[in-house]
């Protein structure tokens, strides 16, 4: 085993809508999507395509809405490890999607996690990405493999997200979890700024990126603050696009490329991505990131 992605697998419903609801009124679809999705599941489904040694471990029902997850992961190669709980249901995501601008708003049901016990998995983990929705489980095993790579895809500050900051190698944050946390918007107009940010956020971190969306990424690179751009693509679903971007991020740790290159090939992917249809539905390729 060379990888291991740990956190929530939901099933995703993404229902695309000519602008935006109105209260109390009937809206017909007629393309709807739907797919596996989840921070860590849409991680570990790229780094399957890719043809990278995977594991996934998460909580997973047995309903239908598991099966057609567990089918998927299957496809792609990932291999999936269940995280014991047998009244879980699986979680459920609807995705309303606004054809204007490709923005989306997400309903999460995430269902109710019980407290459970992970039987160590046996092997080599070379790198560990965590999104943060199995907390106890995600530092049993960054305790048990210390020399692992690892990284917190921190969408947002919580009780989970907070403590796997300070552990993991590389915190790789929304501009939510960002603002959340330091209490100071970033302003990518005015670099003179970025430094008080990241000085904040170096309290928890020494390796911090922050992903802006199509503003790009903000990282540290000898004492200076970079900016890379994104690149720029006509956005049709900017639905898994972060999770994505966390994907190729660990698999450059995987291959021990450079801290920019790896950005730069994350950024290329997830630009990609937000160019198609759902989340895990959009993942390129390697070859055609590359």
């Amino acid at each position: 085993m060379s990888m291991l992605c740990i956190g929530q697998s939901t099933y995703d419903i993404s229902l695309p809508i000519d602008g935006w609801i109105t209260e109390n009124m009937k809206y017909r679809v007629y393309d709807k999507l739907e797919c596996p999705g989840g921070p860590a599941t849409n991680a570990a489904i790229l780094l399957g395509k890719w043809h990278e040694e995977v594991y996934l471990l998460s909580r997973i029902g047995s309903d239908t809405y598991g099966s057609e997850i567990k089918k998927f992961l299957k496809k792609t190669h990932v291999h999936h490890i269940a995280i014991p709980d047998s009244e879980f249901v699986t979680p459920l995501s609807v995705i309303l999607l606004n054809k204007t601008n490709a923005l989306r708003t997400i309903l999460n049901c995430p269902g109710v996690l019980q407290e459970t016990s992970v039987a160590i998995v046996k092997g080599e983990i070379d790198v560990i990405l965590t999104d943060g929705h199995e907390l106890e489980v995600s530092l049993q095993f960054l305790n048990h493999y210390p020399n692992a790579k690892s990284v917190l895809d921190a969408g947002s500050l919580n009780e989970r997200t907070l403590p796997l900051a300070k552990v993991v190698t590389y915190l790789v944050c929304s501009e939510t979890f960002a603002n959340q946390y330091t209490n100071m918007p970033v302003d990518i107009t005015k670099p003179e700024t970025w430094r008080t940010v990241f000085d904040k956020l170096n309290e928890l971190n020494k390796n911090v990126v922050i992903t802006l969306g199509e503003r790009g990424v903000l990282y540290e690179e000898d004492g200076t603050i970079v900016n890379i751009p994104s690149f720029p693509v006509k956005a049709i679903d900017t639905n898994g696009a972060g999770d994505i971007f966390h994907g190729a991020f660990a698999y450059g740790l995987e291959h021990n490329m450079p801290l920019k290159d790896i950005l730069i090939m994350a950024s290329k992917t997830s630009s990609i991505s937000v160019t198609r249809r759902g989340g895990s539905t959009s993942i390129p390729d390697r070859e055609e990131v590359d």
